[in-house]
C-alpha cells in the first residue's frame, strides 16, 4: 500500500543544496592489524570490545565524514570487515563498548546528553535502548529499553524527582544506520506512530529511512527541517505500493523548487529511492518594470529537472549512476 509521507510548502528567502556523502569500500580496508591500517581517511572516534562474544576483541571506528565501519578480531591479532557505514558518529561524541559486548555512543549537549546502546545480535549492531537526559537545564530525562519496551520517564531534581514507566509501542529492529544518532529524530519516530490507531512496522521503517535522509540534507531543505508538522500526517496513499514525499519552496524574486521523493522497498533490508527536483530561477521579476511593459524582453529561464536515484541497502545510502 502506498503512504504519502508528507505534503509540505514552504516559503523563505533563502536556501542550501542537500547532499549525502556516502562510505565508500576503498576507506575501510576489509583486514589489518591497527585501526590506522583499516582506514584510509583520519579516524575521530574507535573503540575495542568483543561483540559477537568469541573471546577475541573486536573494533569500531568512525570517520568524521566517510562513515563507520565495524571489524570482528582475529586469534593472531588481526581484524576483518563486518560492515561498514555510511553513518559517521558525532566527532565529539564518546563511545565506549562494555564487558558484554554493548557499544555505548554518547552524544554531550549544554543541556544535558544523548545515549544509544547497540548490540550485535541476529547478524547486526541492533538498538537496545538509550537515554534522553536534559536535567542540566531542563530537569529531565527518557530512558528507553527496545528489547523490554518499557520507557522510564523522570522529571525533577532530589527529594522532588518523581519517575513513571510506560510500555512502548512495538517497535521493529532497528539496527545501527537506519536512524540518525539524534534522540530528537527518534523521539519525533516513535511519537509519530505512538499517537496513531495502531503501529504499521513496515511504516516505521521506512520514516526512520526518511530521517536518515533528512540528517544527510539528501533532498531541498523544505523537506530537512525534522521539526515541522508533517511526520504526523503520514496516510494511505492511492495507488501502488511505497512511500512518498512532496515539497515545494516558492521565493518571489529569488527561485522556486518542487520536489518528489518516493521510497519503494525491494526486499528484507532494501529500499529503492528517487528524488526528482524541478527548480525556476525568478531572479529576473526584480527587473520588471512596475506595469510589467518589458516583461516580453526579459530572457525567463526555463525550469530545471535533476533526478537521483539511491538504492537504501540496510543501513547505507548507495547512489545509483
Amino acid at each position: 500500500m502506498k503512504r504519502q509521507l508528507l505534503i509540505l510548502s514552504v516559503s523563505a528567502l533563502t536556501c542550501f543544496s542537500c547532499g549525502i556523502s556516502t562510505a565508500e569500500s576503498q576507506i575501510f580496508k576489509p583486514s589489518g592489524k591497527t585501526a590506522a591500517e583499516l582506514c584510509t581517511e583520519k579516524i575521530t572516534l574507535s573503540a575495542e570490545g568483543d561483540f559477537n562474544k568469541d573471546g577475541v576483541k573486536d573494533l569500531v571506528i568512525s570517520t568524521e565524514f566517510n562513515g563507520s565501519a565495524f571489524y570482528f578480531g582475529n586469534s593472531d591479532g588481526s581484524y576483518k570487515l563486518f560492515r561498514d557505514y555510511d553513518l559517521s558518529m558525532p566527532d565529539n561524541a564518546k563511545i565506549t563498548v562494555n564487558d558484554k559486548g554493548v557499544l555505548r555512543i554518547q552524544k554531550d549537549y549544554d543541556k544535558g546528553f544523548d545515549v544509544f546502546l547497540f548490540r550485535y545480535q541476529n547478524g547486526g549492531f541492533a538498538l537496545i535502548g538509550g537515554k534522553k537526559d536534559r536535567h542540566k537545564t531542563e530537569h529531565y530525562d527518557y530512558s528507553y529499553n527496545f528489547s523490554t519496551g518499557k520507557m522510564i520517564k523522570t522529571e525533577g531534581e532530589g527529594a522532588n524527582k518523581t519517575s513513571v514507566t510506560e510500555n512502548m509501542p512495538k517497535q521493529p529492529p532497528l539496527k545501527f544506520g537506519w536512524i540518525p544518532l539524534k534522540w530528537d529524530m527518534v523521539d519525533y519516530l516513535f511519537e509519530t506512530f505512538e499517537d496513531g490507531e495502531g503501529l504499521n512496522i513496515e511504516d516505521m521503517l521506512a520514516f526512520g529511512i526518511f530521517r536518515r535522509m533528512q540528517d544527510a540534507e539528501m533532498m531541498h531543505w523544505s523537506l530537512c527541517d525534522y521539526e515541522g508538522y508533517y511526520g504526523k500526517a503520514l496516510q494511505d496513499g492511492e495507488n501502488g505500493e511505497g512511500w512518498s514525499a512532496y515539497g515545494s519552496y516558492e521565493a518571489p524574486g529569488s527561485y522556486n523548487n518542487y520536489t518528489y521523493i518516493e521510497i519503494k522497498k525491494q526486499k528484507a533490508a532494501t529500499y529503492k529511492i528517487y528524488i526528482k527536483e524541478t527548480s525556476q530561477d525568478r531572479s529576473y521579476e526584480s527587473q520588471i518594470n512596475e506595469d510589467a511593459s518589458n516583461l516580453d524582453d526579459l530572457d525567463i529561464p526555463d525550469e530545471e529537472t535533476s533526478e537521483n536515484r539511491y538504492i537504501f541497502d540496510d543501513g547505507t545510502f548507495i547512489e545509483q549512476k
